[in-house]
Formats: structure tokens, C-alpha cells, sequence
């Protein structure tokens, strides 16, 4: 079953790509949507261990960190609890970027969302989460190096967290 929901979010990634290029050449480098839908992709692809293989694939920080909520989901997927899953993942992300909730980071999606009590609510957090990286201060990765540190643009890996969990949410409706 988790290979359906990552098929799904192959596809659901390749439209958006190109937005994640353009949220993160505004703070960082521009390739946050090819570096994830590479993830993605070879996750999709792997007959197990799909973070391992979203972490090979992705390569650098983001495939480290993004292969860490990817087990998390399949931990979901395999019956865990949503929440403690996420939970997991964000203090082993906490740990492995240093960064802390208003870093403007995917923690600042991924910690309010695992404090909820469904797919669909945590979803909801995750997205309030991106939203609220606007207004923030990088303090973490390039994006603390350009001019404002990026106060007046969302967060690429905050959207992108936001998207999955949207993505995991739907799929979780459809399986029940």
C-alpha cells in the first residue's frame, strides 16, 4: 500500500516541482523540487525500504532529513500512530539539522502536525505550519544568508512537508 501512496506522490510532485525550484531559489538553491521528486521517484521504485531509497536517490541534507519523515509515514502506513510517527521523525530531524520549531524549516510543518489526532488535521497543522514560515527569519541552511533571511517567502521545505502530509491525508480517506 505504500507504494500506491508514493506513486501517488510521485505524481502529485511532478506538478509541483517547478514551484519548489521557485520558493527555493528565493532562499537557497533552486533545486528543492527536482531533489525531492528524485527522492520520490526512486522511493516509488524500491520494492522495500523506501527511505533508504529516497535518501540514496535525493542525496545531501534534504534527502537525510526528507528520508526520515518517509519511514515515518510507512510507520503510519504499517498501523503506528500518526502522530507519535511524526513525532519521532521531527526530534531525529531536530537532531540531525539543528534546527528548532521558528528556524523557518520543515519542522515548523512537521512539529504542529504531529500534535494532531488525524491525517486530515495534521494536515491542516502542517499547512497552517508553512504558512506561519512567511514571516519568519531563516536561521538554519542558506536561506539565513540572503538579504532578510527570507522573511516575506514560505519555506520550500515546509511547503513540501505540508504537501506530503495533504497527499497522505487524501490517500488515507481512500484506503479506509
Amino acid at each position: 500500500m505504500m507504494q500506491a501512496f508514493l506513486s501517488d506522490l510521485v505524481m502529485r510532485f511532478e506538478g509541483l516541482e517547478n514551484q519548489l525550484n521557485i520558493l527555493d531559489a528565493a532562499t537557497g538553491d533552486g533545486d528543492h523540487g527536482a531533489t525531492i521528486l528524485k527522492g520520490l521517484k526512486a522511493a516509488a521504485a524500491a520494492t522495500d525500504a523506501p527511505d533508504k531509497a529516497f535518501r540514496r536517490a535525493a542525496g545531501g541534507a534534504s534527502g537525510s532529513l526528507f528520508a526520515v519523515v518517509i519511514a515515518a509515514l510507512d510507520k503510519a502506513q504499517a498501523g503506528d500512530d500518526l502522530g507519535a510517527a511524526l513525532a519521532q521523525a521531527a526530534e531525529r530531524i531536530t537532531m540531525l539539522g539543528q534546527a528548532k520549531p521558528g528556524d523557518k524549516t520543515m519542522l515548523d510543518a512537521l512539529i504542529p502536525a504531529s500534535k494532531a489526532a488525524s491525517p486530515q488535521a495534521a494536515a491542516q497543522a502542517a499547512a497552517n505550519g508553512r504558512d506561519a514560515t512567511r514571516e519568519m527569519a531563516a536561521k538554519r541552511g542558506r536561506a539565513k544568508y540572503v538579504e532578510g533571511a527570507g522573511v516575506g517567502h514560505v519555506d520550500a521545505g515546509a511547503t513540501s512537508i505540508a504537501e506530503i502530509l495533504a497527499a497522505f491525508a487524501e490517500y488515507s480517506e481512500t484506503a479506509a
